[in-house]
């Protein structure tokens, strides 16, 4: 059994040159003491609407899981190119994306200058289980393990963040069950993303992760024991975030942003790799079922303060990050960050 962890402790070991990072607590409420859920919730608004990230601890997801699958992801990078680019991503957003075939160009921080993205990632949704969405991961040959692995890392990433919806909603001033129907096990339209990032030397305005914000309601992210992770805070400073051990960090997305009406800030962020190893990084993204309506939430709105944004389904809004952040197909980028197939670049 894991040691408990002491968020004070923590909070003053990590804190990062003057600006606070929340370390949030869920021991408290994932055992269901009296009171904590409030408790949480109230640490977690304050998180949401000042910096859109925190930690979590005490989560319940152990250590030795993390350990295996970034052990796994390391075995399916060292697999041959060729068999990884058999496994190209195709037009749903599952399956291989090689090194500089992303560009967040939805990011307010792309200049149009910006080069894609050195990093290769795998992408992956739930294509097991019970009432599973009809969709079909790209699985590399002969690697149960790298498969097994991932799965049960995603079942683990998915049941917590399914845990945590009712801290959303109180943190929301709604109902503690007002998420509950629009993130049924199974069906929402999550993603896993399994990336490898190489310890080169970048270029000027290159970046392993350039400055982006999430699509998702929420992020939940592991990593290996490089740090590289940087955020934008409300500053406007890029602070380099700790790897605190057996910590997840959290952080709010675009979507939950466009529920909140702005209230809640999808932060953004970047990865550079200044280590001398590979940096992996596995963030679980939440997402509603697809025909979940995104539209401003009762609790956001007033006569002074209108909705921003006009309704979208989460299927239609998801389909247009991946179409303009993600070379599907047999597309990838050029140096001019052009979407090109692949025969152009031969």
């Amino acid at each position: 059994m894991q040691t408990a962890q002491d968020k004070h402790v923590l909070q003053e070991e990590y804190a990062i040159a003057g600006e606070i990072v929340p370390i949030i607590d869920l021991g408290p409420f994932l055992a269901e003491e009296p009171g904590a859920a409030h408790t949480t919730a109230n640490e977690m608004r304050d998180a949401l609407e000042r910096i859109g990230f925190f930690f979590i601890i005490n989560h319940g997801i152990p250590k030795s899981l993390r350990d295996r699958l970034v052990e796994a992801t390391a075995r399916f990078y060292a697999l041959p190119l060729e068999q990884k680019m058999a496994l190209k991503v195709n037009e749903e957003g599952n399956g291989y994306v090689p090194t500089r075939g992303e560009l967040p160009k939805t990011s307010p921080y792309y200049t149009g200058t910006r080069k894609p993205d050195v990093s290769e990632c795998y992408l992956l949704q739930r294509d097991w289980g019970p009432s599973h969405r009809p969709t079909q991961n790209q699985w590399p040959e002969n690697e149960s393990g790298f498969r097994t692995t991932v799965m049960e890392f995603f079942e683990a990433a998915e049941d917590l963040s399914i845990r945590m919806l009712p801290l959303y909603a109180l943190a929301l001033d709604l109902k503690p069950d007002f998420f509950d129907d629009k993130f049924p096990k199974c069906q929402g339209l999550n993603f896993l993303r399994v990336a490898r990032m190489p310890p080169d030397r970048l270029d000027e305005d290159e970046f392993n992760v350039g400055p982006h914000t999430d699509s998702s309601f929420m992020t939940l992210l592991a990593t290996s024991d490089q740090p590289g992770l940087e955020i934008l805070s409300q500053s406007g400073r890029w602070l380099k975030m700790p790897l605190i051990p057996d910590a997840f960090v959290i952080n709010s997305g675009d979507m939950l942003t466009r529920w909140s009406n702005g209230r809640v800030l999808s932060t953004p962020h970047r990865v550079i790799n200044a280590s001398d190893t590979y940096r992996y990084s596995i963030p679980f993204f939440l997402h509603p079922t697809p025909e979940t309506v995104i539209e401003c939430l009762p609790t956001c709105c007033g006569p002074d303060n209108p909705a921003k944004e006009p309704p979208i389904t989460s299927a239609a809004y998801l389909q247009w990050f991946l179409e303009e952040n993600f070379a599907l197909g047999d597309k990838v980028y050029n140096e001019a960050g052009e979407q090109v197939t692949v025969q152009e670049t031969a």
